[in-house]
């Protein structure tokens, strides 16, 4: 059983959730009362550089080495490899969608994600540059603070699975908005298994390649970046359907990186 001690480890990562949970108090009711789509992207691009602040100062105060070896570029063919694999991930997804009879529409190129429809544009192309910016940006903070941070940290004390749950559970916690309702339901019912298994494989790739923080990264970004250049809108043809594909094509990209990253 762990000990009072043992479970001091756990105060960083929450320490961190709720650093999140306070910049989400003050950055949604700011997101509502802004009327251009720039103006929301460079706002959450500065909340997520407040996470990112508080993630390295965490990391520099666990580690015993320096933050710029943390971030070197470990092994370059192994993030090659997992770009290939991220690429494969998306084609496996589609793929599947279009077999369970998923709806496929195209969609105007540039275009801006759907939640930002009824905002206005000062610059379309600026618009969607920034869009690039924040996903890119967004995945490097996470991946920075639940993997190389939470997964590492807890993994020290209590094992790899552990760690990887650990950091998956708080990894989806910080996607909740929990001072909307009827936001909270639908993500529930649409992203829950999406967040979950994507983080625990995630969690695996970051272990596999070595805690290669560029390699997850890479992944992670990739599929973000994949979402807003392929203007594609795919309407799930039933909520079990696509659960099964969600949860197919995460297993299968498990095994993937189980087989052949080493």
């Amino acid at each position: 059983m762990a000990s009072v001690k043992d479970l001091r480890i756990f105060l960083g990562p929450l320490l961190l959730l709720i650093f999140s949970y306070v910049i989400y108090q003050f950055r949604y009711p700011l997101w509502f009362s802004l009327k251009h789509v720039e103006s929301i992207f460079l706002m959450l691009i500065l909340s997520y550089l407040a996470v990112f602040i508080l993630a390295l100062f965490l990391l520099k105060k666990d580690s015993k080495k320096s933050l710029s070896k943390m971030f070197g570029v470990k092994n370059h063919k192994m993030v090659i490899v997992v770009v290939v694999f991220a690429l494969l991930y998306q084609g496996i997804w589609y793929l599947m969608s279009f077999a369970i009879g998923d709806k496929f529409a195209f969609t105007s190129f540039p275009s801006l994600t759907s939640v930002y429809a009824g905002y206005l544009v000062y610059l379309l192309p600026l618009a969607f540059v920034l869009q690039l910016v924040l996903a890119t940006f967004g995945s490097f903070v996470e991946e920075v603070a639940y993997r190389g941070y939470v997964q590492t940290r807890v993994s020290a004390k209590f094992g790899l699975i552990v760690g990887i749950f650990t950091a998956s559970l708080f990894w989806f916690l910080q996607h909740l908005q929990f001072f909307q309702v009827g936001w909270m339901e639908n993500f529930l019912e649409t992203r829950f298994l999406d967040l979950m298994f994507g983080g625990i494989f995630l969690g695996y790739l970051y272990f596999k390649s070595k805690e290669n923080i560029w390699s997850v990264f890479s992944f992670h970004a990739l599929g973000d970046i994949f979402d807003i250049l392929v203007p594609i809108i795919v309407t799930a043809s039933s909520f079990v359907a696509s659960q099964v594909v969600t949860v197919l094509s995460n297993v299968i990209m498990i095994l993937l990186v189980y087989y052949f990253l080493d």
